[in-house]
């Protein structure tokens, strides 16, 4: 036996290398090796590792990360596992990354919630403080992935309120309302049942009357789960019904645009049904503006003849509406004397269209300005009416005869309130005057219109005559 140690030893025989299972210099029995060969290997692998920093061969080619033994360089990451470090150093590279990713996630989800960023990271530390405290600290977690993906980390809501975490708001850090009602409710529940126990079933004895509460309680609860299914199911039915709705809506709006979009196009093409005018809606700027101003003159006319004429007599009504149209063309021909003064020579030849509606908004403001000034004449005369009169009477009598004037019904505050009052009265007197026989003549004058018929023939044709024909008109003449 020690010759084929030693000839083991010095390596001059084959028997050696091929008959003995020990490797070339693994040492002999009672010899303490400094370093096993599996030791060895592990030390090569370490330092092939530290060498690239991240990944490293394991048996089998398996590539992992290197896991690192400090919390992330993120300051806010740092502070929220800070009371889990400990875990962290357990977990390996790949988990060190997926719980960051968690962590970060939970941080974007506060912040969504309405925590400030800067609290944030406080937050989720307490919130992993709370957790470790009821597992019974990191000691006792012996799978530290697991607990911090499922456990620590996640949001747990005592309720339905989405800010919920554990019964706390996490907005404000107080308890959650929410929880408090529900806990109420199922308090209420439980004594409810209680109640209809005791009445129905008296004399039970404690085991047997827990058991039947227990069971009771067990029903309820499925019955309250198979309502919130339902429930659920109805909202998400009512949701896709108005989706439905909102879609069917908007289809109809784009439909309504679209077939807006061709009346308009189609209206577009319309000639000026006063001028002939091609492709101007039915009604060019000009001829639009010269209808405004031919309904404001009639409104000045009849606005004057509520006062200055009997409404009874239509020759009386004509020759006011008259006068006031008279001198409202005089104010509109000064103005556009004034305008064509004002600009230079042969500047409105280049566009006779634009001209046209540049006179005729001139006669329009004209005609805007001098309207006021007649309703308030009329306003003024319709004043001093007898109607008026009365109500401004009564109004002041009423006021002065107050009782908190009866002492002294002739004082400075008396007549000043009555004054007041009476003032008010008679201005509602005059607008309602003036309402009501403005009414009359507009329906006078639409009788009058409807009495005289459409114009003869021989009366309408030299105006269509002097209209100019389009231009297919033209080329099939």
């Amino acid at each position: 036996m020690c010759v084929r140690e030693d000839q083991a030893v010095d390596g001059e025989t084959g028997d050696a290398g091929s008959g003995s299972p020990v490797a070339e210099g693994v040492p002999l029995r009672g010899e303490k090796p400094n370093e096993s060969p599996v030791d060895e290997r592990v030390g090569q692998r370490a330092a092939g590792a530290g060498a690239s920093g991240r990944l490293k061969a394991v048996g089998g080619g398996k590539a992992q990360q290197q896991r690192r033994v400090g919390l992330p360089a993120d300051l806010r990451l740092r502070v929220a596992l800070g009371p889990v470090a400990w875990l962290w150093e357990r977990l390996s590279g790949w988990q060190q990354d997926q719980v960051e990713a968690a962590a970060k996630a939970e941080l974007a989800q506060l912040a969504g919630l309405g925590v400030a960023p800067v609290g944030a990271p406080r937050l989720l530390a307490d919130r992993l403080t709370g957790r470790l405290e009821e597992t019974g600290g990191e000691a006792l977690v012996d799978k530290p992935f697991p607990w911090l993906i499922r456990r620590g980390l996640p949001q747990r809501r005592a309720c339905s309120h989405r800010k919920c975490d554990d019964g706390i708001r996490l907005d404000t850090g107080e308890d959650c309302e929410n929880c408090g009602n529900v806990l109420h409710l199922r308090r209420a529940r439980r004594a409810r049942i209680v109640a209809d126990i005791d009445r129905e079933l008296p004399g039970l004895v404690d085991a047997e009357r827990r058991r039947v509460l227990d069971e009771r309680m067990r029903k309820q609860a499925a019955i309250e789960a198979e309502d919130f299914v339902w429930r659920r199911e109805q909202a998400r039915a009512e949701q896709a019904r108005r989706a439905e709705t909102r879609t069917a809506a908007a289809e109809r709006a784009e439909r309504k645009r679209e077939a807006a979009a061709a009346v308009d196009v189609v209206r577009q093409a319309l000639a000026c049904e006063d001028c002939g005018q091609e492709r101007a809606s039915g009604l060019c700027e000009a001829c639009g503006y010269g209808r405004r101003t031919e309904a404001l003159m009639v409104e000045a006319g009849l606005v004057a003849a509520t006062w200055a004429a009997v409404l009874d007599d239509p020759t009386a009504v004509a020759a006011v509406t008259a006068d006031v149209r008279a001198s409202l063309e005089a104010d509109i021909e000064r103005t556009r004397r004034e305008f064509l003064d004002s600009v230079e020579p042969g500047e409105l030849d280049a566009d006779p269209a634009g001209a046209a509606s540049v006179l005729a908004f001139a006669a329009l403001q004209a005609v805007e300005a001098a309207l006021p000034e007649y309703r308030s004449s009329a306003m003024g005369r319709l004043g001093r009416t007898e109607e008026a009169e009365t109500e401004a009477r009564r109004a002041f009598r009423t006021e002065q005869g107050r009782r908190w004037f009866q002492h002294n019904p002739h004082g400075a505050d008396a007549i000043a309130a009555a004054t007041k009052a009476a003032d008010v009265a008679r201005e509602r007197a005059v607008e309602y005057l003036l309402a009501t026989r403005l009414e009359q003549l507009r329906e006078q004058a639409a009788a009058r219109t409807e009495a005289a018929g459409p114009a003869p023939w021989t009366d309408r044709l030299p105006e269509l005559a002097a209209r100019q024909l389009d231009g297919d008109t033209a080329v099939i003449a």
